[in-house]
C-alpha cells in the first residue's frame, strides 16, 4: 500500500480534492461496464453518432498492461458555477484537472517508476466510466440521481483517472449510501422529469444489475434535451460571439449531502 498511499499524496498535493485507488478487473466487472453494451444506440443519444458509434465488441479495449487507476476528484461548489461552463474550447474546471493529472503523471512516471497511461474522453474510444471508477476507488456512491455522491462535496464533484501499470491495493468501495433515507429531492427538480419513471430501454435488462440511478428510472434522452437547450439559450444571447454554455445542475444543488 505504501506505492498507493505516495501516489494519493501526490495527486492532492497537485490539487486534487479526492483521490483513490481501483483496480481494472473490478473495472471491467462494474455496473456501466456491464450494461452498457447491452443499451444499444441508446448509449449515444443527444450526441452526433459519427461522434459516439454504437456499442461494439471494441468497447472498454483498455492498455493490457494498466493493473489499476487512479482517480481523482475536483470539487466544482455552487458558488463558482464558471469552472463547468463550456467556452467552445473546454470547461475551465476540465482544464485544471487536466493540468492536475499531467503534473501527477510526470511525478509518478520520475518517482515512483511506475508507468502510466492518458484516458480517452470516450468510453467508445478507450475510456472508462469515471463514476463507477470513483466509487471503487472509494471516493463515494452512485446516487438515485445517477451521480456520483461524495461525502465531503456531495454530487458536486468533477472526475478524472490514469491507468497505472501495477498491482496497487484499491482503496475502495466504501459503505456510504446517503440516499436510503432520503426524500429524493433530485428527481423531483428536474425540469425535465428525467427520473420520473422507469425506461423502457433497462426492461430487458436483467434487474439483478446496477441500473442508472440504481433502478433505471434515468432518462439520458430527456436529460440531454435539457442540455441541448442550454445550448440553445446561451446562442441565443450571444449576438455572435461564444457564450459560455451554463449547463443545469439543479439536481447537484439541491443534493443535501456535503453541504
Amino acid at each position: 500500500m505504501e506505492t498507493g498511499r505516495q501516489i494519493i499524496e501526490i495527486a492532492m498535493a497537485n490539487g486534487a480534492d479526492l483521490a483513490g485507488l481501483a483496480s481494472v478487473k473490478d473495472m471491467r466487472a462494474s455496473a456501466s461496464h456491464t450494461v452498457y453494451p447491452q443499451m444499444g444506440e441508446y448509449g449515444g443519444v443527444g450526441t452526433p453518432k459519427d461522434e459516439h458509434p454504437p456499442a461494439t465488441d471494441e468497447l472498454f479495449n483498455w492498455p493490457a498492461a494498466a493493473k489499476s487507476l487512479l482517480v481523482i476528484g475536483l470539487s466544482h461548489p455552487e458558488e463558482k458555477p464558471e469552472l463547468d461552463w463550456w467556452d467552445g474550447k473546454g470547461t475551465p474546471g476540465n482544464r485544471m484537472l487536466i493540468d492536475i493529472m499531467a503534473r501527477t503523471r510526470k511525478q509518478i512516471e520520475n518517482d515512483l517508476t511506475v508507468k502510466t497511461h492518458k484516458l480517452h474522453y470516450y468510453v467508445e474510444k478507450g475510456g472508462i466510466f469515471l463514476k463507477d471508477a470513483a466509487v471503487l476507488a472509494g471516493l463515494g456512491c452512485i446516487g438515485e440521481n445517477n451521480l456520483l455522491i461524495t461525502p465531503t462535496y456531495g454530487p458536486r464533484i468533477r472526475l478524472r483517472a490514469l491507468f497505472l501499470e501495477a498491482e496497487i491495493e484499491p482503496t475502495g468501495p466504501i459503505e456510504f449510501d446517503p440516499c436510503q433515507d432520503c426524500k429524493v429531492y433530485c428527481r423531483r427538480v428536474c425540469p425535465e422529469k428525467a427520473m420520473a419513471a422507469k425506461v423502457s430501454v433497462f426492461d430487458a435488462i436483467d434487474d439483478t444489475a446496477d441500473l442508472p440511478a440504481r433502478d433505471g428510472t434515468y432518462d439520458r434522452i430527456r436529460c440531454n434535451n435539457r442540455m441541448e437547450k442550454d445550448i440553445t439559450d446561451s446562442q441565443a444571447s450571444g449576438a455572435g460571439e461564444q457564450q459560455p454554455i451554463k449547463f443545469c445542475r439543479k439536481c447537484e444543488f439541491i443534493c443535501p449531502v456535503g453541504k
